[in-house]
């Protein structure tokens, strides 16, 4: 817990219940949500009931579990809709999806992870990771590469210091100097590339979203099926195109 006098104990359990649901293959029984949120059997029942009240939470009236409710697409929808960036790269990625056929995504940095905020997908596979709010790690994602390439040193030291690299598919690279070099090519090139390194069958570049100081704060991605694509031709293919788009947006300085 938080220690501050500002913090509302009351209010951070409530969120508590929430993310319950975030690694929750579907809905929760109330016995699955105190196991989770680690609170007492009273306290998740009172909590529950007013998360269901004010439509956070529903509960099915025969199973009598949980899922979360349609209001928490409120704050996504309200999220996008004031978010100056999304609006601002929403006609640039329709162009690149036009341009390419691939899947394009713009994702925000936060902490050391990616979450995707807007996707355009042209293509059915891996439905899950076609989903806006997904979570990505830097360190085997091409964006999140993209994006680390961008840190001063200070900060790249740090990232790995406290960062675990861990296996999600055969091919990620989990040696910290081998991912430095990878982030020397991305550097050198403006953008990375990824190969089955997090979803096997993924083929992706990314590119940095910057602030005018250089700083960065997200990341464009174009991905397709390494089934189809090695990767000298999907970077022959799709790079420049990413490499425009994000052009576009640097001379637009919208943002």
């Amino acid at each position: 817990m938080i220690e501050s006098p500002l913090y509302v104990a009351s209010v951070g359990k409530a969120f508590q219940i929430l993310d319950c649901f975030k690694s929750a293959p579907g809905d929760l029984s109330l016995s699955e949500l105190v196991e989770r949120s680690g609170m007492g059997k009273s306290a998740v029942q009172r909590y529950a009931y007013t998360l269901c009240a004010e439509g956070y939470l529903e509960q099915n009236p025969v199973t009598r579990r949980y899922q979360l409710g349609k209001r928490v697409l409120d704050f996504t929808f309200h999220f996008l809709r004031s978010h100056t960036l999304v609006e601002v790269f929403n006609p640039l990625m329709l162009d690149l999806s036009k341009a390419s056929g691939e899947k394009i995504s713009l994702s925000l940095l936060d902490g050391n992870e990616l979450v995707y905020a807007m996707r355009h997908q042209t293509k059915t596979e891996h439905f899950h990771a076609s989903l806006v709010g997904r979570r990505v790690p830097l360190y085997c994602t091409a964006g999140g590469r993209a994006v680390l390439s961008q840190l001063t040193p200070d900060k790249l030291d740090v990232f790995f210091e406290t960062t675990p690299l861990v296996s999600f598919t055969p091919r990620t690279i989990t040696d910290a100097q081998k991912i430095r070099r990878e982030l020397n090519i991305s550097r050198e090139k403006g953008y990375s590339t990824i190969l089955d390194e997090f979803i096997m069958g993924e083929i992706g570049l990314g590119a940095a979203v910057r602030d005018e100081k250089g700083v960065p704060y997200g990341a464009l991605h174009v991905s397709g099926s390494s089934n189809e694509w090695s990767l000298e031709a999907y970077e022959q293919a799709f790079a420049p195109m990413l490499l425009d788009a994000i052009g576009q947006f640097e001379r637009r300085n919208h943002y």
